[in-house]
């Protein structure tokens, strides 16, 4: 079936198979007076709510594409702030490494050098205390050998001074007092 076979189909049936005339004045005139009130009605009143519905609308709805527009700016120049700080964080880091493994030197060579002189200082007081240990050493067998000459001569004197030469020996060492004065 094509579209004009459509058309002839619907009106047959609109017909019903009734007689046909002509509708009366009063039932057109009637009803499109009806439709004309009811149409001012829903212009009057309906269109101004619809239009002011609408208005409020689209304010909120370009507000909102504003707003949104405004938003997607500010992220993307939050993205690419973040993006530019994480391209130089591996800088920093890198920096940060570098200046790490140089102070990490520095002290490095500065434990070496204190190490060094703690060394020196360690052997030089060893040496010193060597050097006094031998002084002592030497001084004690000085203080003994000088007590065995003491104790050898005193008896070399019990043996051989006799009694008049100890006198004259006195009498010697108080003369020699005299004359100091």
């Amino acid at each position: 079936m094509n579209p004009r076979d459509w058309f002839f189909v619907a009106e047959a049936w609109a017909a019903g198979g009734a007689e046909h005339h002509a509708p009366e004045i009063s039932g057109i005139i009637f009803p499109l007076l009806n439709f004309l009130i009811y149409a001012g009605i829903i212009y009057y009143f309906a269109v101004p709510l619809i239009r002011n519905f609408l208005k409020s609308r689209h304010d909120e709805v370009l507000a909102t594409v504003t707003g949104a527009a405004a938003r997607k700016r500010s992220a993307e120049a939050l993205v690419a702030d973040y993006r530019s700080r994480l391209a130089k964080l591996n800088q920093e880091i890198e920096s940060i490494q570098a200046s790490l493994k140089a102070e990490g030197e520095r002290d490095k060579a500065r434990l070496l050098r204190e190490a060094e002189a703690l060394a020196a200082k360690i052997k030089s007081d060893a040496h010193l205390l060597a050097e006094q240990e031998v002084k002592a050493a030497k001084h004690q067998v000085f203080l003994e050998l000088a007590e065995r000459a003491k104790a050898n001569a005193t008896d070399l004197i019990r043996r051989h001074l006799s009694q008049g030469d100890q006198g004259r020996l006195v009498e010697e060492f108080i003369n020699d007092l005299g004359q100091v004065r």
